[in-house]
């Protein structure tokens, strides 16, 4: 059991770091995919004025917050749902 544990963290901490060395690339999504309003502040606005790229959104599939900026989008119903990886976002069935 532990082992899975640590597995899941290590591969966790993979995807942050990927994510991070693709936004120092010049970019993680095609701009086609960047919402141009959100629809939905995460629990980080907190009233204060942030950048909306470094508002939290929450994965519908794993509970993960996700910064706007460097998630993974879909566009269900006319609304923007964010996820913290490609696996979430194909399982994401909304």
């Amino acid at each position: 059991m532990e082992i899975v544990l640590a597995l899941a963290m290590l591969r966790s901490v993979l995807q942050v770091v990927s994510r991070f060395l693709r936004g120092m690339n010049g970019g993680s999504a095609a701009p086609s995919q960047r919402p141009t309003a959100q629809s939905h502040a995460g629990p980080a606005s907190g009233g204060t004025s942030s950048s909306a790229s470094t508002l939290l959104h929450q994965d519908p599939i794993c509970g993960t917050y996700v910064a706007a900026g460097s998630s993974f989008r879909k566009i269900c119903n006319g609304r923007v749902v964010h996820f913290c990886s490609d696996e979430c976002r194909d399982r994401y069935n909304g």
